[in-house]
């Protein structure tokens, strides 16, 4: 945590703004170890290992739940069937693989199947994702759900000023991000939904596959809103979404609910509600082209060329048919499975 991230808090238990640090260590770059109080209340906030926990003193029990899952459930599996969890030890010892996220090396890892495949799997939207912003260098970003911190470190290599916040202790392995390209951000461990931030402290807030988790995407939505300046805007990628005839009880979201994660299915016209009813005024969808997202997936399992996987390659390369495939799939795919969109809500 660098001292300049205390501007931008606010006390979850009395919304006071003031803070004495006491340091413990602290190296060139950030305060590495040591405590963050509340001036007013007097609430100690630990700072270990550069993450400063701001998690409020009593979390729903779905968050609770969702945090103790995760920390456990979380593991790598190379290609030779040997597991190793997902901490700080482990990151460094296959820091090749991490900072490879999120397309990978081409590894088994990142095939379907292997434990970074979701990552992979979106990849190219990621990244379409970020040019579609049009992000300027200085640009103060919130991502919530940051895990171990791939996808805040891709914004600090833009130029971004970036704060990566999640409930798990994963945050603290975003240290092996830190010193490959001099890339910085700072990590907040803290619960979407009480965002322990000043009013108007972010130009935009990204989540990728993450306030699917919430189940109450209006109180959501309002503190996002809360903490974005005026024009700012929340970017949502790969959130769970169902179409508004599509069964939703589907057998991935049933076995995902079944191993413990706070899995909601939403349509996409209840996904553009909710930022609408906090008071955005404007939010926007965008479709990916299935045809782009159904090579992708297919070069990533090593397809063999077919006559499907040619006729799509050919149409990729007329731009406008691609193009004008894709806006007469949209209405279908809200009606019956989105698949491969974002939306953008603007304050």
């Amino acid at each position: 945590m660098r001292r300049s991230l205390i501007d931008r808090l606010r006390c979850l238990d009395c919304g006071a703004s003031q803070w004495k640090l006491e340091v413990r260590e602290e190296n060139p770059v950030e305060v590495r170890e040591g405590t963050l109080a509340c001036e007013a209340c007097k609430r100690p906030r630990p700072i270990r290992n550069g993450v400063v926990d701001m998690l409020p003193l009593v979390l729903p029990e779905e968050v609770v739940h969702e945090k103790e899952h995760a920390e456990s459930f979380d593991y790598l599996t190379l290609e030779n069937g040997d597991k190793f969890p997902i901490n700080r030890e482990t990151a460094e010892r296959f820091k090749a693989l991490f900072l490879s996220l999120p397309t990978g090396d081409g590894s088994r890892t990142f095939q379907p199947g292997g434990s970074f495949d979701n990552q992979a799997g979106n990849a190219e939207r990621y990244f379409k994702t970020l040019d579609l912003l049009k992000l300027r260098k200085g640009e103060r970003i919130l991502e919530v759900g940051a895990s171990f911190g791939w996808s805040p470190w891709r914004f600090a290599q833009r130029g971004c000023d970036v704060t990566a916040l999640d409930v798990t202790r994963y945050l603290e392995i975003s240290d092996l991000y830190f010193g490959q390209d001099g890339a910085y951000f700072e990590r907040v461990m803290a619960d979407m939904s009480t965002l322990p931030f000043k009013d108007g402290s972010f130009d935009l807030l990204f989540s990728h596959s993450v306030i699917h988790h919430c189940k109450d995407i209006a109180k959501l939505f309002r503190e996002f809103h809360r903490v974005l300046a005026p024009g700012g805007r929340v970017a949502a990628l790969h959130e769970c979404s169902f179409g508004i005839f599509e069964d939703k009880s589907g057998q991935a979201l049933q076995e995902a609910i079944h191993e413990g994660f706070n899995e909601n299915a939403y349509t996409v016209p209840q996904w553009t509600a909710g930022p609408r009813e906090a008071g955005f005024k404007k939010v926007t969808t965008h479709f990916f082209s299935f045809i782009d997202d159904y090579l992708y997936r297919k070069k990533l399992r090593n397809a063999k060329p077919n006559f499907k996987i040619k006729t799509a390659e050919a149409i990729q390369k007329i731009a406008p048919l691609n193009r004008g495939l894709n806006a007469l799939s949209i209405p279908s795919r809200i009606l019956l499975r989105p698949k491969a969109w974002m939306f953008i809500a603007t304050k």
